[in-house]
């Protein structure tokens, strides 16, 4: 059995190989190609592969899994806590891989399956069209505010038709440029929601999270994207953590120190809870999930309160997804396991 560590960059992998004393055969680097790569593991038979998370992991992960080799996803972040060196080279990282395999003390990180990471780009796509869009709004507003131009007190609603129209028939270049680039990504934005919806129909995780006031099938699908099996993740407070919606930890002998929340993991997941929070109170503000908002509101601030909230609900849809079970609305108030801050 040979052990293989890839350094992966986006112009070349390093590729340390080692056997099972842990002696380095090879070291060698290649270009981060698919050609490459093939050429690479056409002499490699009997071997387990290890590759870091990184931005561009996923086509030589699949590479080599299509070849019938066991790959292994390490979390980068945990491998420099475990193997940090005074030396750091691509060699040197290539070949630190090769060896924690080998030892078996590689900290993995969880690899969707190729369903849910292709919806998973499709549901980022759509985030990233819809932030582009209010970018654009907020470029047009400010343009008109500059030039003293305000919307007629009939106008209640900014970018309807006839608004639209109003601000096109100002003539102002920067202000029509940024209206046909927002309406052709709007344009985009409604072909992107059919995609989704025939997605959402065909996936019961989703459907059932939707049952949530203020989750929408897009939200749905990102949640559930994120999440993926909920299996994964041993009680509520992982799945908190996950969504770096957990505290930070400082401890020194008795003495405990709580900061702000992490941050780690999947910001999606976390923009996608706190989003929710803010459209929930709106149109259930009787919920539980509300009054408890408006509660922690009173004592330590709206933004806290948020993130509180979001937590909460990061739970309910945890023992949503586990028992099979709908929002219960006013009535639902899961028990949950003790508060656990570790991802």
């Amino acid at each position: 059995m040979l052990y293989i560590g890839l350094d992966v960059h986006k112009e070349f992998c390093q590729a340390c190989v080692i056997d099972e004393r842990g002696r380095a055969l090879s070291n060698e680097r290649f270009p981060s190609t698919h050609e490459s790569l093939d050429v690479f593991l056409a002499g490699i038979k009997d071997a387990k592969f290890v590759l870091e998370s990184t931005g561009i992991w996923e086509y030589i992960y699949e590479g080599i899994e299509d070849r019938g080799f066991e790959v292994v996803l390490a979390h980068p972040l945990k491998v420099r806590a475990i193997a940090e060196a005074r030396v750091k080279t691509d060699k040197v990282d290539a070949e630190t891989l090769a060896q924690l395999l080998r030892a078996d003390l590689i900290p993995r990180s969880w690899v969707p399956s190729r369903d849910i990471r292709d919806l998973r780009q499709l549901v980022r796509q759509r985030v990233y069209l819809s932030r582009q869009s209010t970018s654009f709004k907020n470029r047009i507003h400010a343009e008109l505010l500059r030039r003293g131009e305000r919307r007629p007190p009939e106008l209640k609603t900014p970018f309807t038709k006839k608004d639209i129209e109003r601000m096109r028939s100002l003539d102002i270049p920067t202000v029509t440029s940024s209206l046909d680039c927002l309406e052709r990504i709007q344009a985009q934005i409604e072909v992107m929601n059919q995609q989704l919806l025939v997605e959402f129909k065909r996936r019961p995780d989703a459907q059932l999270i939707a049952t949530v006031p203020g989750i929408g099938f897009y939200g749905a699908l990102l949640i559930h994207a994120e999440i993926d099996d909920i299996n994964r993740f041993p009680d509520p407070e992982r799945l908190a953590a996950y969504a770096g919606l957990v505290p930070t930890v400082s401890q020194s002998a008795s003495t405990v120190h709580y900061g702000g929340i992490s941050k780690e993991g999947s910001a999606y997941l976390r923009w996608i809870l706190i989003e929710t929070v803010h459209i929930h109170r709106h149109i259930h503000p009787e919920s539980r999930l509300s009054k408890f908002h408006s509660k922690l509101e009173k004592r330590r601030g709206k933004n806290r309160a948020t993130t509180a909230t979001a937590r909460k609900l990061a739970h309910i849809i945890y023992w949503m997804l586990k028992t099979r079970e709908p929002y219960h609305g006013q009535g639902f108030n899961p028990v949950t396991k003790p508060a656990r801050t570790s991802a």
